[in-house]
């Protein structure tokens, strides 16, 4: 059991950092979403305790949020139905004694995102090229947003195949024109989302596996070996490899080759179920969930057509904490206390002895090793070389 202390008391629903990692954005489990000043580091513990900006706009929790490299926007999404684009301003235009001036300001704008939909959003993430996003929902269906200059507002053209129930999680393709979801109707699927406006045609090699790659919202493949609620989905740096988690406690990895349907690789998770998976590298894959301890998977090689995928080993080691010897009056008013509060017979709290305490919601990778987040408010960062782990084999031929 680790001594870092949760960052937040109300849990962490979502998070995301800025391009430098200088800020972080985050939800404290309800309709706010707080930045941080995070003085560079990945580490919870250095990061300021007061925020520098709260957001308020959501009138329910926010579950999802992203913020783009390129643009330096943060897309939010909530419970509440809607979604927001929020942009960073200095300044702005105003009318005194009949005369246009700019006035400093420092402060967070929002947007709101045409999405049209009837049931909560449940995730949002933007396109690797930072000009559109795709937000998932429990209404059957992924809007594919983007900004129309001459309407200055967000719209979105919306994925409406196949999906028969809630959809969880998405992905994009490092090309900015495919995604990958997972839904509750037991299945992961490759969507087409080509926009002609936005994105180029060109053909980097999927052409003869999906011939119908520039269709908007054609399903590509479709994959059933999970049996279970997709909970997430991950696409690798290559393009050329995905993976998805059930709830069953399993874990899938998808190759796409060249000269016939994409392979899985499926594989039975010892604990309990993950909800959510992230790749390291082109061979590494890191996946945590209600273990409260993230699990690394390893691949055989980093670009072949047929990998071997094996669970490497847990990342928190669970080292026992030190427990402080009570004195008789402290031990017998901690015992009346576990009895009033918890009805414990003992005045030990049984728990794992890992970082988190509870789920784990989200894996943030950053190169070297990745950050973890969870309901119990804490924000792990995890440095997979001090963790005992081979880093120059893990992002071999990157």
């Amino acid at each position: 059991m680790s001594n870092l202390k949760p960052f937040t008391k109300t849990g962490v629903t979502c998070m995301c950092f800025n391009k430098d990692m200088t800020m972080v954005a985050l939800s404290p489990n309800s309709s706010k979403v707080m930045i941080y000043e995070t003085n560079s580091s990945a580490e919870s513990g250095m990061w300021k305790k007061d925020p520098i900006h709260v957001l308020e706009e959501h009138t329910d929790t926010v579950v999802g949020m992203d913020w783009s490299p390129h643009t330096n926007l943060i897309v939010t999404c909530s419970h509440d139905l809607n979604a927001y684009v929020w942009k960073y301003v200095t300044e702005k235009e105003v009318m005194r004694k009949g005369e246009s001036k700019m006035e400093r300001v420092d402060k967070w704008v929002p947007s709101l995102v045409l999405l049209r939909i009837n049931r909560a959003a449940t995730s949002v993430k933007w396109s690797p090229s930072g000009t559109k996003f795709a937000v998932t929902s429990a209404a059957k269906v992924v809007p594919i947003c983007y900004y129309v200059e001459e309407h200055k507002w967000w719209t979105n053209t919306t994925i409406k195949k196949r999906h028969k129930s809630t959809v969880l999680d998405v992905a994009w393709c490092p090309n900015s024109r495919f995604v990958v979801t997972g839904a509750t109707d037991y299945k992961c699927r490759i969507i087409s989302a080509y926009l002609k406006n936005l994105d180029a045609k060109t053909d980097d090699g999927f052409g003869d596996i999906f011939p119908n790659q520039f269709k908007f919202g054609e399903v590509l493949a479709e994959f059933n070996q999970a049996k279970a609620w997709v909970q997430s989905v991950a696409w690798s740096p290559n393009m050329y490899r995905l993976a998805f988690t059930g709830h069953g406690s399993t874990i899938h990895f998808v190759q796409i080759v060249a000269d016939g349907k994409p392979v899985v690789k499926s594989i039975r998770a010892s604990g309990l179920p993950y909800s959510c998976v992230d790749f390291v590298s082109d061979k590494a894959v890191v996946a945590g969930g209600y273990d409260m301890n993230p699990h690394l998977y390893i691949a055989s090689d980093a670009h072949g057509g047929e990998p071997e995928w094996k669970f490497k080993s847990n990342v928190d080691k669970e080292v026992e904490k030190k427990k402080k010897k009570l004195g008789s009056f402290t031990g017998a008013r901690a015992m009346f206390e576990a009895k009033s509060n918890r009805g414990q017979a003992s005045n030990v709290r049984k728990g794992k002895n890992t970082v988190h305490q509870n789920l784990i919601c989200g894996l943030i990778t950053k190169k070297g090793g990745f950050v973890s987040y969870g309901i119990d408010g804490i924000i792990k960062y995890w440095d997979l070389k001090k963790q005992g782990f081979d880093t120059k084999s893990i992002y071999a031929d990157e």
